[in-house]
């Protein structure tokens, strides 16, 4: 479906063409699993640029924070449009013209603010093929950058496409999905969309009636919601596949999901799907099980194999899901997810089953991304939306999504509560057991990381930097105090300062960025003060320490000049000659914490 705010379509039209086709499932209704949860719902406060993906934040080496979304409409002048937002935070972004419309120069039909070329062009587009004459397809390939991430090693900006191809490729309404993944050397003003990323199991060519030779054929593999994640070192995109009578319209939606290592850096290789309970399958082609949430009647959280759809049953999706042949929509579909530092465990949101926009919005939790068990802990009660496209936001730093704590923000574009295009709401989650702190508070501890040094403060500075083991001075200790909220700050022992990053310049979050220790604010600590603390997911007793400012992660180097610095996250050493990555290592980054003496 594309939707945008440019092109004057109503909420209303797109609503009522989701309930043509989609299927509720009972499971949606169920009430929560996990007891001892809350949710609070604060205020709806708009969102003033709501379009056809959910809008990605990320920052730049430089600390520069953007955020991007895009939009690909079928007419044959209808906008197709790679978008992106800039400011100091979230709040005070605004559309960023020069890169929104940047053109490249060695192709001046390649442009942000028109991909049409770039679809129809990319290897997905390539294979493509156009709708029979006459219908409101203009292109016979649309594609939206939707979800990014910047190389540490490179500077270089990679994001995921979600693609939709070959137009009503069986005279129906709607056509294939696919993702790819597209690079910018040049910080968003160009984009290569160098290869397959993620593709559907079943054929995605026109007409394909040996693949498809009854009533039903498989949309394939989109709408994707890419997560980076800190504890693993692995990217997770969840994404969906719909089912679609060929006599018109999509009738179940289903929810996957692949992983790949980040050092992969996106390669087609790289990607393995989740199928029968392991990561079992290759991203492009292979098979993928329908995730949904645990409870008596799916202690697994996937459907089992046997019951997956097939399409060499026959009959219309309503009648195979009747007859147990294929699955009803899964509560889970095209979920969006962070880590919630407060609970200590990560969260999702889906689009509502329910799309009449009278039903509240589903949480769900699990505890380790590589078994992918979603329970449900909650909904939002009276404040009901049907949640087209959705992603998460820290309130107090305003630039990061991956990593949130008690209260966070949940935006929605399309969809919204009471028929609104765009709005956001305060989210609380309480819980009965939150997340215990991996420490002893009442304890100073040596912060030690994979490369032999310790963390201290510069003797008679407010510089910190990385030292030997052998040191036994306070100026090496660190109390660690919750701020109640999932974050923690980290005072010296020597000198009751706090470490942190400046947070009143963009050149505090700038990869590189050497924390110090200053004062505690009398209202609190800043945000550059605050540090989430992500424990490794292999359960090894080592953390990484993630400056909630800038996202980015302390590491310990013996390099002079930077031992002690904040820098994104890397599982894999830099062996690149270029300066941006300059051979820094994982075990930089590998903390310990230990007791210290006394």
């Amino acid at each position: 479906m594309r939707l945008s705010s440019r092109a004057g379509g109503t909420v209303a039209a797109a609503v009522a063409l989701v309930l043509g086709g989609a299927t509720a499932s009972p499971a949606q209704t169920a009430p929560p699993t996990d007891a001892g949860y809350t949710v609070t719902v604060g205020t709806p406060v708009p969102f003033t640029h709501p379009t056809d993906t959910p809008a990605t934040p990320y920052l730049d080496r430089d600390g520069t924070f953007h955020y991007q979304q895009s939009a690909a409409l079928y007419g044959a002048d209808d906008p197709r449009v790679w978008d992106f937002y800039t400011g100091k935070d979230f709040d005070s972004a605004t559309y960023d013209k020069k890169l929104s419309e940047a053109v490249n120069p060695a192709d001046p039909a390649d442009r942000n603010d028109d991909t049409t070329r770039r679809c129809n062009n990319s290897p997905t587009g390539r294979a493509a093929t156009y709708a029979p004459s006459g219908s409101g397809y203009a292109q016979k390939n649309y594609c939206d950058l939707s979800g990014v991430w910047v190389d540490p090693d490179t500077g270089d900006w990679y994001g995921l496409v979600h693609n939709e191809f070959t137009p009503q490729p069986f005279g129906d309404g709607l056509h294939y999905d696919a993702i790819d993944y597209a690079v910018s050397t040049d910080r968003g003003r160009t984009w290569t969309i160098r290869d397959h990323a993620i593709t559907s199991p079943y054929s995605t060519k026109r007409a394909d009636t040996t693949a498809f030779p009854h009533q039903t054929y498989s949309y394939g593999d989109g709408d994707q919601r890419l997560f980076v994640d800190t504890a693993s070192g692995y990217f997770y995109v969840y994404y969906g596949s719909r089912i679609v009578d060929k006599s018109g319209g999509w009738k179940a939606f289903y929810e996957h999901v692949a992983r790949a290592p980040i050092a992969a850096k996106m390669a087609p290789g790289s990607w393995r799907k989740w199928y029968d309970g392991a990561w079992s399958q290759p991203g492009t082609g292979g098979r993928e099980s329908n995730i949904v949430p645990v409870d008596a009647n799916h202690p697994t959280g996937y459907t089992p194999v046997s019951a997956e759809y097939d399409p060499a049953n026959t009959g219309t999706a309503a009648e195979q899901i009747a007859a147990g042949k294929m699955p009803p929509t899964s509560p889970l579909f095209v979920m969006n997810i962070a880590y919630d530092a407060y609970l200590g465990r990560y969260i999702g949101t889906p689009q509502a089953v329910d799309q009449s926009g009278d039903a509240p919005q589903y949480l769900y939790a699990t505890d380790d991304l590589a078994t992918q068990k979603w329970q449900v802990i909650g909904d939002t009660g009276d404040y009901t939306t049907a949640s087209w496209y959705r992603w998460f936001l820290d309130p107090v730093s305003r630039t990061g999504s991956a990593v949130v704590g008690k209260t966070f923000r949940a935006y929605c574009s399309f969809g919204c509560s009471h028929g609104s295009s765009g709005e956001y709401v305060d989210l609380t989650v309480d819980s009965s057991a939150p997340a215990a702190p991996p420490m002893d508070t009442r304890r100073a501890y040596r912060i030690a990381g994979g490369t032999g040094r310790i963390l201290a403060q510069v003797s008679g500075g407010s510089a910190v930097t990385s030292v030997t083991r052998s040191t036994g001075s306070t100026r090496a200790a660190w109390s660690f105090t919750p701020t109640d909220d999932g974050a923690f700050t980290l005072t010296n022992a020597a000198t009751g300062r706090l470490l942190g990053v400046d947070s009143t310049r963009t050149a505090g979050r700038a990869w590189g960025a050497q924390p110090t220790v200053t004062a505690a604010r009398a209202g609190g600590p800043a945000v550059g003060q605050q540090w989430f603390v992500i424990p490794a997911a292999s359960g090894d007793g080592t953390y990484r320490l993630v400056n909630r400012y800038s996202g980015l992660v302390l590491g310990l180097s013996a390099t002079s000049g930077r031992r002690a610095e904040t820098t994104p996250l890397r599982t894999w050493t830099d062996t690149g000659t270029d300066s941006v990555g300059d051979g820094r290592t994982a075990a930089e980054q590998t903390l310990s914490f230990t007791p210290a003496k006394g």
